[in-house]
Order: structure tokens, then C-alpha cells, then sequence
């Protein structure tokens, strides 16, 4: 699939509306990567439920996360994504059961964030 050369392995973004996370980053000589739609994958995650204005929210395990980010429109992928529990950015998946959480207003830079089915 096609992604922007600013995609690294383990990346976590958004291709069209569905949440993913790049196996083997861009690659240049095929202009795009492999990325896992389903899956377990350690991310960050803000405890927040609104971007503005800012309002902070613990997200526990289980918590639906939201995406948004910066769209490359050739490639229809969405990078550099803030992931939290605001609902009216792009459905990411939730906060695997296992945990950890994350505490109302804290970055969690290790949460396992669960993609797919």
C-alpha cells in the first residue's frame, strides 16, 4: 500500500478511516509499506475527551479511543495521529483490556491499544 515517506515502522495511523500500525515503515523502493489492521500495538495516548476545549479524561481499559492527525492526501493515510477519547475525531479502537490506562490529563506513551477485531 502506498504510504508517505515520513511513515516509520510501528507508526500508528489512520488509512482512510481505519486505524493501523506500519510494519516495515515507507519503503522506498516500492513507494509504500505493510501495515497490520488488527492487532495489539503500544502507543500514545492523551487522557482527554475534547481537543477544545481541552478537557481531561481518565481512560481506563476497554476505552474506545479516537484519532486525529495530519492527512497526506495522495496517499489517504493520516499520520502523526493524538490519540484520545475525543468521539468526534476518527474511531481508533480501544485500550486493551490488559491495560495499563491512562489518568485523567496524563500522556501514556506504553498504552496497548487494541486495532481491529
Amino acid at each position: 500500500m502506498l504510504l508517505p515517506s515520513t511513515v516509520l515502522p510501528g507508526d500508528l495511523i489512520l488509512v482512510g478511516n481505519e486505524p493501523a500500525c506500519s510494519f516495515n515503515g515507507y519503503q522506498a523502493n516500492s513507494g509504500g509499506g505493510t501495515c497490520y489492521f488488527t492487532g495489539t500495538f503500544t502507543g500514545t495516548v492523551i487522557g482527554s475527551s475534547s481537543h477544545s476545549p481541552y478537557t481531561p479524561e481518565a481512560l481506563g481499559p476497554g476505552a474506545k479511543l479516537y484519532a486525529s492527525g495530519t492527512l497526506d492526501s495522495a496517499t489517504n493515510v493520516t499520520t502523526g495521529l493524538l490519540i484520545t477519547g475525543t468521539t468526534t475525531d476518527t474511531p481508533f479502537g480501544y485500550i486493551d483490556p490488559s491495560g495499563p490506562g491512562v489518568t485523567s490529563g496524563a500522556t501514556n506513551t506504553q498504552t496497548n491499544i487494541k486495532i481491529g477485531d
